[in-house]
């Protein structure tokens, strides 16, 4: 039960961290926690607001649920809760949120979940709009990638980060492969174990032609791996390649 004195607080809160036009709400580093959040959702001045930023706030599966029961967020696009604890519980309930359907940013880095959350958003049919997927460090694995690559609910994905996140080739042959993901102009798969396997697959693809950044650092690709990649016709709007 929220008391009093703490509803204040992030009414408070709330009204500094405001922008003026009252679409962005920057609450990154506030340490609200769940009752925190708990209490936001209470607060005035929510229904205009586009941009959210909930980092590095202790959140946990808890404050999650209170978050996705809100139904203020009418016009909510981008949505940043990385650096939290919310866990496969707190990310399959956040699935259910009204505004999911809107949102065209999602960033769930650091955030304690694996394969249960993951594929509670891999398996979701509400993202339509979302262009900016952030899984980062979560260990949702290949099943989790394979769906994403395959459904077309994630036909709009401009960029998808599955830093550190177990991928294994398994899982790149499939985007390599991927119709549903041939809008996707920055794909971050490093710090996963893709060798020189996954670097050809990602050659050989198709689909793949509008990716204008590629991170493959840290993946046991090597030169002989960044060799096929940049010589691959797949890639000729490539911009940025990294790899060690």
């Amino acid at each position: 039960m929220i008391t009093p004195a703490k509803q204040e607080y992030i009414n408070r809160l709330v009204s500094e961290c405001l922008s003026e036009d009252g679409e962005a709400l920057e609450l990154k580093g506030k340490f609200i926690a769940d009752e925190g959040v708990e209490a936001l959702v209470n607060a005035g001045g929510l229904e205009e607001v586009i941009d959210l930023d909930l980092s590095k706030n202790s959140i946990t599966h808890k404050g999650a649920r209170h978050l996705a029961a809100c139904k203020r967020f009418h016009n909510l696009k981008r949505l940043y809760l990385g650096e939290n604890s919310l866990g496969d519980k707190g990310v399959t309930a956040l699935v259910e949120a009204e505004y999911i359907d809107g949102l065209a940013v999602l960033d769930l880095r650091f955030n304690d979940f694996g394969p249960v959350g993951g594929q509670a958003i891999a398996g979701s049919d509400r993202f339509r709009k979302l262009q900016i997927l952030i899984l980062q460090e979560n260990n949702v694995g290949d099943d989790v990638l394979i769906t994403i690559a395959k459904s077309p609910t994630f036909a709009n994905l401009r960029k998808l980060n599955v830093y550190r996140t177990d991928i294994t080739p398994r899982a790149v042959k499939v985007v390599a492969r991927s119709k549903v993901l041939s809008r996707l102009k920055y794909l971050n798969l490093a710090r996963n174990y893709l060798f020189e396997e996954g670097a050809r697959a990602l050659a050989a693809s198709k689909t793949l032609t509008n990716v204008e950044t590629l991170l493959l650092f840290d993946t046991g690709i090597r030169e002989a791996g960044a060799r096929v990649i940049a010589e691959s016709p797949t890639f000729a709007k490539l911009k940025t390649l990294r790899v060690t």
